[in-house]
């Protein structure tokens, strides 16, 4: 079988596994809503929601923080199938449990669900490259973004419908069983998941033997400043996602507030129909990348594809803060079009981006990402709430997202400047350094 011919299989294998794997984003979603209302209905409790979804991303921190770890030291697809049955298991115990009983199981199933399903995707966005090949990862990306797109939309949409009909403890089996339908194909399409590896960095090797946690800890922490320093403007665009997250928070927690104030009849419907647009924007991502892909090849240089992250992340913010500027409902929907196109564009050309650092670097580099993304998420939203009651919803994303676009803005000029006094060869990732892979 020719190069050609064997990279299109791999990526038609990938593409079943993307139905997969959005069968368990449409889980999560269901979930999200599910379980968010079950909370709260529980327990009464506005704070008491609050810590269970502080708790969720809490794990995920967690789960980011030692994500690269999982990457290097276990071998990819019994973890991927584990993180999914591991949380059709939890939801198949919540929903067979009593109502008392399913109370208390709540902090276990906030923790279970955030450090599974981090970890999940850590593993699946760090193995794209060896799965479809470096030819085809904007490709496979965008498959993902287009799946995320569609369950993301169908799991709002269905969410409040299912509970209102079935009740709670259905749902929640029919959550398990999606993730219990994303575990099998996971174990049976024949993917070529890189195994596990004996050191992280080139030249670095874990410390040995039962006494040796303060090493461990410090070899932990040399890996990691390692791998920054080894590709400082990945680095450095890490940190501008992580204050997109966090800016992200101000129309997450204002979107609700904004829409009772300018449709106080219907808040719901302002809300739901915002975001379903939105999906739609980012279900269109991928083809615009394509597009694009058709004119040039430029995003699959890496400083073109940094730059491309850039511009479509100033863009995003651009449209947040629009959609609460009081403008007319049809504006709104194209604010929020735009806002969906170019959330999915940025994390179409992100990830691309990360995947072209050899591997296991970006694995370190994807949780350290999902760790950013979870913890500015969770710290934006404290922020956010506290600035919402002295400010207005448009003067909130505007301070937030407009951190984003400044510190997007410099990064970017930053970026340019040093490449152009570095040379055309700064900062692209080496072959060299890419270890031989033995596959399964």
């Amino acid at each position: 079988m020719t190069r050609g011919a064997a990279g299109s299989r791999q990526l038609a294998l990938f593409r079943a596994l993307v139905v997969g794997t959005s069968a368990a984003t449409f889980g999560s979603y269901l979930n999200m809503v599910a379980l968010n209302l079950f909370v709260y209905q529980a327990t009464g409790s506005a704070w008491q929601t609050g810590v269970f979804m502080a708790l969720r991303l809490g794990a995920g921190v967690v789960a980011g923080l030692v994500g690269g770890l999982v990457t290097v030291r276990l071998p990819r697809r019994p973890v991927l199938v584990l993180c999914d049955l591991g949380q059709a298991t939890t939801l198949l115990v919540l929903a067979l449990a009593g109502q008392q009983t399913r109370i208390g199981l709540l902090p276990v199933v906030a923790v279970l669900t955030g450090l599974l399903s981090t970890t999940s995707s850590v593993l699946l966005r760090s193995s794209v490259p060896d799965l479809v090949g470096d030819e085809h990862r904007i490709d496979a990306n965008g498959l993902l973004v287009t799946g995320r797109a569609v369950a993301t939309a169908l799991g709002f949409a269905a969410g409040g419908l299912l509970v209102g009909w079935l009740g709670y403890g259905p749902v929640f089996l029919v959550t398990a069983g999606a993730f219990a339908f994303s575990a099998t194909m996971l174990g049976v399409l024949p993917l070529r998941f890189p195994r596990r590896r004996s050191s992280i960095v080139e030249g670095t090797s874990p410390p040995t033997g039962k006494a040796d946690g303060g090493t461990g800890r410090r070899w932990r922490g040399q890996v990691v400043v390692g791998v920054l320093a080894a590709a400082p403007t990945v680095s450095v665009i890490l940190a501008v996602r992580a204050v997109d997250a966090l800016g992200s928070a101000s129309h997450n927690v204002g979107m609700p507030v904004y829409a009772t104030q300018i449709q106080p009849a219907d808040p719901a419907g302002f809300v739901g129909n915002f975001f379903a647009v939105w999906a739609v924007g980012l279900f269109a991502a991928h083809q615009v990348i394509k597009g694009i892909r058709r004119r040039t090849s430029g995003l699959d240089d890496p400083h073109r594809s940094e730059l491309a992250f850039i511009v479509g992340t100033c863009l995003m913010s651009a449209a947040f803060v629009a959609a609460f500027a009081g403008i007319g409902q049809p504006w709104v929907l194209v604010v929020a079009l735009v806002a969906g196109l170019a959330d999915g564009f940025t994390e179409i050309t992100y990830t691309t981006r990360v995947q072209a650092e050899p591997d296991p670097r970006r694995g370190y580099f994807f949780g350290l990402t999902a760790m950013a993304e979870n913890g500015g998420l969770g710290l934006g939203m404290l922020l956010a709430a506290a600035l919402l009651e002295v400010w207005r919803p448009i003067q909130v994303a505007g301070v937030m997202h407009g951190a984003v676009v400044l510190l997007a803005v410099v990064v970017a000029v930053g970026v340019t400047v040093g490449r152009r006094r570095a040379g055309p060869a700064a900062e692209q990732p080496d072959p060299a350094v890419r270890p031989q892979q033995s596959r399964r």
